[in-house]
């Protein structure tokens, strides 16, 4: 019965089946797109691809600024650096997104290698000191929440960056402890970043205009 149906449909309007064929064409970014795949919980950090800023028709606003080893940074990613201070940039910088969009691929990449190695876990004070203190500058927890939906992001997903970014201090100092001097540390740290990044698929599609 539904073979007959089908092909009465089908001579009907042969057409019918294939007039959206480009949708049965996987986008080359398709996987990265997939509901909870991942913008916060991948290196960045920041946010989930669940929570993602929306429409009043719940579609996701957002733009892909980079790929880093499969994993999107998203505009607002970069949006919710800048707007936290997660990423610090150095006053006079003539293009603060795209520098602060360069400092989350590091991070990226800097995040997948703690990940490898598993140094210890922050102690959850730290990060609760942290946070309040973030409360603190919005001027109140309204405000903080306020400004943490602007950018599409939780309370618990700006826990996790803030976990990260301690992780990340934890193994640097692991990793280059026993060089003293600050300035020979930063360069040691740049120069291993520079491989990491040499090592992974990084795409960067967007200026970040």
């Amino acid at each position: 019965m539904r073979v007959a149906l089908f092909a009465l449909l089908l001579s009907a309007n042969p057409l019918s089946l294939i007039a959206h064929a480009e949708s049965l064409i996987p986008h080359p970014l398709s996987r990265i797109q997939e509901p909870g795949f991942r913008i916060g919980d991948s290196g960045s950090g920041i946010r989930d691809e669940r929570s993602g800023i929306r429409n009043s028709n719940t579609d996701v606003i957002d733009r892909i600024m980079a790929v880093v080893g499969g994993r999107p940074i998203t505009l607002s990613d970069v949006s919710a650096a800048r707007q936290f201070a997660l990423v610090q940039v150095p006053p006079g910088t003539a293009d603060p997104i795209a520098y602060t969009l360069e400092r989350l691929i590091d991070r990226t990449l800097i995040v997948a290698e703690v990940e490898r190695f598993q140094p210890p876990e922050p102690d959850p004070s730290e990060i609760t000191i942290r946070i309040d203190e973030r409360e603190r500058q919005a001027g109140s927890a309204a405000a903080f929440e306020k400004a943490l939906a602007i950018v599409g992001m939780t309370r618990e997903q700006f826990r996790r960056h803030i976990r990260d970014d301690l992780r990340i201090t934890t193994y640097l100092n692991q990793r280059f402890g026993a060089i003293t001097a600050e300035a020979g540390r930063q360069a040691a740290i740049k120069t291993w970043t520079q491989e990491l990044r040499k090592r992974a698929e990084v795409t960067v599609l967007s200026s970040a205009r």
